[in-house]
């Protein structure tokens, strides 16, 4: 096989027997097992028999790597993930796992801090609702939920009476049904070319994502009828069309509006007229796929002005008449035609996102199960986005089924199913590698606006999948509080990496949406959920680990994104920098009351003592230094877009592809995008295993 390396004529003395790690890095190695890099860094340490190098085709060496993470995937984990296809009761564990036993080795035990039974709050309001209860999963019951541990244990007095945890505190909607007989209200629309730039505002916003518009030509063609012709008869036959449009314009309206002198959500005024105008659920079957759309829309809106759960409701049911019409499976082509089918599939993954994301905001079960879904996505090349947010959005439903538990499990256990989600995270940060490197072969550095909504979901991804371990630590930081020293060692030393992972996601986040370069999103509410998340993720880990970098520049960045969404009209921003101030007050408390009590300070390793940066390997495979040209020349596949890292022998070595660009890299690690540092991550949970031995006690 040709190679492209020329000979150094400067022959430089080497270790006869480089370790993997110090080969892939670039670095001259010690020889000894393990090598003194390797423990510098905390990695295991492991070299690949000698022998002799065979020189194969191109093709059937990628063959045999493809076959090798096959069998990987397929026997790497005793303890699997399900994948999209499995569904919840095929999720339960063997019968023949050894039955929980107690024992003395506290460290060993992975105790959740969702215990049973379920957290709940009084609702001391004038309602009929005489509890709230603390979904697991929700950001907003996990506000809920801190504020109670932390008042509680050090007798402060209860902030929960705050605005902002019930649908309807922070904005107030009311109508009244219109009657099926009377004529709609069509006074105070806008003319027909403001319609239609309101209609094009939409599609601008939502058009990535959330496909409501694919018959696009219907939708103008009716707002073309309904205004050169007659405007009462065109919406008194065509309701439901009238109900989305009237949504088309509460949508634009909110989009576009800056104004801060209403109590009022924007747009509101047409969205509460289209829910006036809704058809019973028996007239919405004469054009089902338009009865999805509009009820999608209606819980969009409705999420977005914080009617969390009146949303989930609406979004259920336009899934239940998706499923009832099939567009869960995979339609026929040939009876319904190219145009109808991928109206269909578009719709179906717009529910699903919607439904992964709702369901997980409000604490409950997905509606759907991945094995009952078998339709595709499209797959045209401008449908790339599309395709990876769906599967983040499966992502997240894997981390909500598998992480998010109530009972106890060994730790071990607990982070090889963790291990499993990096390794498939790790996979779709490649995704995004291969899309940031197509698009911005011709861009002018600004990320497209689809492109930056997945890269904050991969980064929510990561932060969900590693929260639990911070509360866990943060609940026996509290239980432990007036019972002085405590060895922590034994419990962080196998997750520090995790942890660490998931403060560098939070970072990222909060980088990202700073951007002055791009344009925030103000109305929808998902970047300010990014934000928050990313802001009481920090705010644990200042307090639970006080040398831990970047926590005030991440504290400054989060208040000055909510202050931009406050400045431009933003109210539910204002009730979470209430909430975001009251969650930082408390944590500077704690953290008095931990100094003042003199307990351990918990301190975690830098990332980069233990991980080997995308950009740091890729200058390193660039030198011309004698021994890595050699072994790469034979040990690695080179084509003109990646550089796969895998070493002979080495099944577990990380297997992520690099950017052959420099400036690809500079932009993916300015992002927080490493599918190298991810599966490098995963490494080194394999190697903190024997930390674990389970032949010490460490059963559950």
């Amino acid at each position: 096989m040709p190679t492209s390396f020329k000979a150094n004529p400067r022959k430089l003395r080497r270790t006869q027997n480089a370790c993997v790690a110090c080969r892939q890095s670039k670095i001259k190695c010690s020889g000894e097992e393990p090598c003194t890099n390797c423990r510098r860094r905390v990695m295991r340490c492991r070299f690949v028999e000698t022998g002799s190098k065979v020189m194969v085709a191109e093709r059937y060496f990628q063959e045999l790597q493809n076959q090798a993470r096959l069998q990987q995937q397929q026997h790497t984990f005793a303890v699997r993930i399900p994948s999209g296809s499995t569904c919840p009761e095929d999720r339960c564990p063997p019968a023949d796992l050894p039955q929980a036993q107690p024992i003395d080795h506290t460290r060993s035990i992975w105790t959740s801090p969702f215990s049973l039974p379920s957290r709940i709050l009084k609702d001391a309001r004038d309602s009929k609702r005489n509890w709230i209860w603390l979904a697991p999963s929700s950001l907003w019951s996990l506000t809920a939920r801190l504020k109670v541990m932390i008042t509680e244990k050090l007798s402060l007095e209860s902030l929960n009476n705050s605005p902002g945890l019930l649908e309807g505190d922070v904005y107030a909607l009311q109508w009244r049904d219109a009657a099926p007989n009377d004529p709609p209200d069509i006074s105070g629309l806008p003319s027909i070319d403001q319609a239609l730039y309101l209609f094009n505002t939409v599609k601008f916003h939502l058009g990535q994502i959330y496909r409501f518009f694919d018959d696009e030509e219907t939708f103008v063609r009716h707002v073309r009828e309904f205004y050169q012709g007659d405007a009462v008869v065109k919406a008194s036959e065509c309701r439901l069309w009238f109900v989305q449009f009237l949504l088309v314009l509460a949508f634009g309206n909110a989009f576009l509006s800056r104004s801060r002198g209403t109590n009022d959500p924007p747009g509101s005024k047409f969205f509460v007229r289209a829910t006036s105008l809704m058809p019973d659920l028996a007239s919405l079957w004469e054009d089902s796929l338009l009865a999805i759309e509009v009820l999608a829309m209606m819980g969009l809106y409705r999420y977005s002005i914080d009617y969390r759960e009146s949303a989930h409701v609406y979004v259920g049911q336009a899934i239940r008449i998706a499923q009832l019409g099939g567009l869960h499976t995979q339609l026929p082509e040939e009876e319904l035609g190219s145009r109808t089918l991928t109206r269909c599939r578009n719709l179906w993954w717009t529910l699903y996102i919607m439904d992964r994301h709702f369901s997980s905001s409000v604490g409950i079960p997905m509606t759907t199960h991945d094995c009952d879904i078998s339709t595709l996505v499209d797959p045209s090349q401008q449908d790339t986005t599309l395709s990876l947010q769906v599967k983040l959005s499966r992502m997240l439903s894997t981390i909500l089924a598998t992480i998010y538990k109530t009972e106890r499990m060994q730790l071990g256990i607990f982070l090889e199913q963790t291990r499993s989600i990096l390794h498939t995270m790790a996979g779709h940060a490649q995704e995004i590698e291969k899309i940031i490197h197509l698009k911005f072969q011709n861009s002018l550095d600004t990320m497209p606006r689809g492109t930056r909504h997945i890269t904050l979901s991969y980064h929510q991804c990561v932060i969900v999948a590693t929260r639990p371990l911070l509360l866990s630590i943060l609940k026996e930081r509290l239980e432990k509080l007036d019972h002085g020293e405590e060895d922590w060692q034994s419990f962080l030393a196998p997750t520090k990496a995790l942890i660490n992972t998931g403060i560098k996601s939070a970072v990222k986040t909060l980088q990202i949406l700073s951007d002055e370069d791009s344009l925030l999103e103000v109305f929808l509410p998902f970047e300010l959920e990014f934000t928050y998340g990313a802001a009481i993720y920090l705010t644990m880990t200042r307090t639970l680990f006080p040398r831990v970098a970047d926590g005030e520049a991440g504290s400054h960045n989060a208040h000055s994104i909510l202050d931009e969404m406050i400045s431009k009209g933003n109210k539910l921003a204002e009730v979470r920098k209430i909430e975001l101030t009251q969650i930082e007050s408390l944590f500077q408390q704690l953290a008095a009351r931990i100094e003042q009590q003199g307990l351990q300070t918990l301190t975690l390793s830098s990332p980069e003592q233990s991980i080997v940066s995308a950009s740091t390997v890729y200058n390193n495979i660039n030198d011309n230094d004698d021994q890595g040209q050699e072994d790469l020349a034979t040990a690695t596949a080179i084509d003109p877009q990646t550089v796969v890292h895998c070493m002979p022998g080495d099944s577990q070595s990380p297997s992520g592809l690099l950017p052959q660009d420099t400036s690809d890299l500079e932009f993916l690690e300015n992002i927080g995008i490493s599918s190298y540092e991810f599966l490098s991550i995963v490494d080194g949970i394999d190697d903190n295993f024997g930390i674990l031995d389970p032949g010490q006690g460490w059963e559950g």
